[in-house]
């Protein structure tokens, strides 16, 4: 079953000179799947990503996502399909200093006005997955980075979304809380199932999701499957970002 169809996705910017950001980008995503886009700089995958999310409209093609079209709702209908159906982890955390963890979590659940008891279940569900039940009632300045990126996470799959997007999810971690954040994702992916699509240009982060999709020019460059394999898939993505050309600054 897929989750996201992407049908031949063009974006256009207009200026004096027209530029096409996205050039009929075509691909599907399946319920569980763990997928990153990689690509050099200026590549589109930033914009591709934008587009699925809704934070950006495309000028041609389609986008599906668990069976609905949110490009065609009103303001307030995509509002509720983005918290409803969608989860979003961002480099810079985006957390709410004025709110503790407990109220940066469950932010989501109490904006659709959710029963208490089901709010608290889910939290709990969530902290646990996380390990994160004891910074509950602090602020977002008293814990470190990856903490904060751990809350970050656990607000996103509160609402247990049909798709979880994740933009340079580890871009301002350390090395160790690098490790540590992708080994939620996949505990998050294996244990509820959860799809996930992720924007990186790190081909370490990437060798831990199960298919790596490569942009190049608003194209669809190439696809990659991982193995079970970690090392090898991290030897194959390495091959195709030389394949791809330029050297290692060119993919921040």
């Amino acid at each position: 079953m897929s989750i996201l169809k992407v049908k031949e996705i063009e974006k256009i910017y207009d200026g004096k000179i027209k530029y096409r950001a996205l050039d009929g980008v075509s691909f599907d995503i399946d319920k569980g799947e763990f997928v990153a886009i990689m690509g050099p700089s200026g590549s589109g995958k930033t914009t591709l990503l934008n587009c699925i999310s809704t934070i950006d409209n495309f000028t041609g093609g389609e986008i599906i996502i668990n069976d609905k079209k949110p490009h065609e709702l009103d303001d307030d209908n995509l509002s509720k399909f983005r918290r409803q159906e969608l989860g979003f982890v961002f480099q810079d955390f985006n957390l709410v200093n004025t709110l503790t963890v407990e109220e940066n979590i469950i932010l989501p659940l109490t904006l659709d006005n959710v029963k208490e008891s089901i709010m608290a279940e889910r939290l709990s569900r969530a902290t646990k997955l996380l390990g994160i039940e004891a910074l509950l009632k602090k602020r977002t300045f008293e814990i470190s980075g990856g903490q904060a990126q751990r809350v970050a996470i656990a607000r996103a799959i509160i609402n247990e979304p049909a798709l979880l997007l994740a933009d340079e999810p580890t871009g301002n971690l350390d090395s160790k809380a690098v490790k540590d954040v992708m080994e939620l994702f996949v505990s998050i992916n294996k244990k509820l199932d959860t799809t996930i699509l992720m924007v990186t240009h790190d081909p370490y982060v990437a060798s831990f999701c199960s298919r790596v999709i490569f942009i190049k020019d608003g194209n669809l460059y190439n696809e990659i499957h991982s193995q079970n394999n970690q090392n090898e898939f991290y030897g194959k993505i390495m091959d195709t970002l030389s394949f791809l050309g330029g050297g290692r600054n060119e993919f921040k």
